[in-house]
């Protein structure tokens, strides 16, 4: 793994209420620190770093279908613009007040936003264990791009996150999503039934670990 730190300053107008309505008018705080930026070499072409204000555009695109929504159980349909705006706030905003990065955009060579790996909601620090997800758009399925990425955040989460276990749950239908996490040495340790309710429907779910001595 090829870990850039790279240190700014961040002066940007964020939220001061990220939970507000999105038809209030919004009040802002402008938070000014030191911030480190994490980017990390997943192959050629390939790489993963913070999430940006300018990755929108291509949230919009990717999410407008319903190829990711039907094998993700948070990321709502149709996804909106108010969507992306408080999703990517959100991030900012944790970036902004903890010492570690724990959500990555994947990007392409361009710089492009092509999917995400993360543990939002893992706090450093305060556990030794994080549940991570991940989503990639459509378009670059199949290319071993999901694998490498989740590879290259699992090696980053037991170096930097002091985690000594990783776990995930996919949907039991989702054989793709399954096969990237028993690539990357995760063990399926059972069947969770009726564990996702989606669509008004329950889901069994599959549910992966990894301890930090086992990573190959």
């Amino acid at each position: 793994m090829s870990l850039i730190r790279k240190t700014w300053m961040l002066d940007t107008m964020l939220p001061a209420r990220l939970t507000q309505p999105l038809d209030s008018p919004p009040k802002f705080r402008k938070p000014l620190r030191m911030m480190t930026e994490f980017r990390i070499n997943v192959r050629d072409g390939v790489y993963l770093s913070s999430v940006q204000p300018g990755d929108k555009a291509a949230l919009l695109e990717h999410l407008r279908t319903r190829d990711v929504y039907e094998t993700t159980l948070n990321i709502p349909h149709p996804y909106s613009a108010g969507d992306a705006d408080w999703w990517i706030n959100k991030r900012i905003e944790h970036t902004a007040t903890r010492s570690k990065e724990v959500t990555f955009a994947i990007r392409e060579a361009g710089g492009k936003l092509i999917g995400v790996v993360s543990a939002d909601n893992f706090e450093p620090g305060t556990a030794h264990q994080a549940e991570i997800g991940y989503w990639l758009a459509q378009p670059y399925w199949g290319q071993g791009i999901m694998t490498d990425a989740v590879g290259a955040f699992v090696r980053y989460a037991f170096a930097e996150l002091q985690v000594v276990r990783l776990t995930a749950h996919v949907f039991d239908f989702n054989i793709g999503s399954a096969r990237v996490l028993e690539k990357n040495g995760f063990k399926l340790e059972g069947i969770l039934r009726q564990h996702c309710r989606k669509d008004g429907k329950l889901i069994d779910a599959r549910f992966y670990g990894l301890l930090k001595d086992e990573l190959s």
